[in-house]
């Protein structure tokens, strides 16, 4: 489910929840499984799976998930079990908790960010835990809505 070849991009064949384009929610949102954001989220993300940050989500909130793909924009603290991956033309800002960090080119980080000890153990318990770890464990790119 979570292989992915060189240039590939990772897909999911089934997205359990949506959040459309023009729609925005003010409040916490507390959910399991793949949930796509396209509209706008203010408050809080407790989120027990992957969340997908789609090219026109804006996400204003502190996040926690499993695994997290951003192609729009976050603004808040991010704590991610797994992989965090900034798509090109991604903008995060915030501080950064996860065990695997994807930054494409053309992606903006501002922030700092702390690699969880499995994910330093996993690059090889070297200083820069961040460089080279396996980008394909687990998030998927939020390039194109799926029903």
């Amino acid at each position: 489910m979570f292989r992915k070849r060189a240039g590939e991009t990772l897909r999911y064949s089934r997205i359990d929840t949506v959040l459309g384009e023009g729609t925005v929610i003010r409040g916490d949102l507390q959910s399991t499984g793949v949930v796509r954001i396209d509209g706008t989220l203010e408050g809080q993300v407790d989120h027990d799976g992957i969340l997908l940050v789609g090219p026109k989500g804006r996400v204003i909130a502190n996040v926690r998930a499993r695994g997290m793909s951003v192609a729009g924009e976050v603004h808040g603290d991010v704590d991610v079990e797994g992989t965090l991956e900034l798509l090109s033309g991604a903008v995060l800002r915030g501080d950064i908790r996860c065990a695997h960090l994807v930054i494409h080119e053309g992606a903006v980080f501002e922030g700092r960010c702390h690699m969880h000890e499995a994910g330093i153990q996993a690059a090889g318990g070297g200083a820069s835990a961040g460089a080279g770890t396996p980008a394909g464990t687990g998030t998927p790119a939020p390039e194109s809505p799926q029903a």
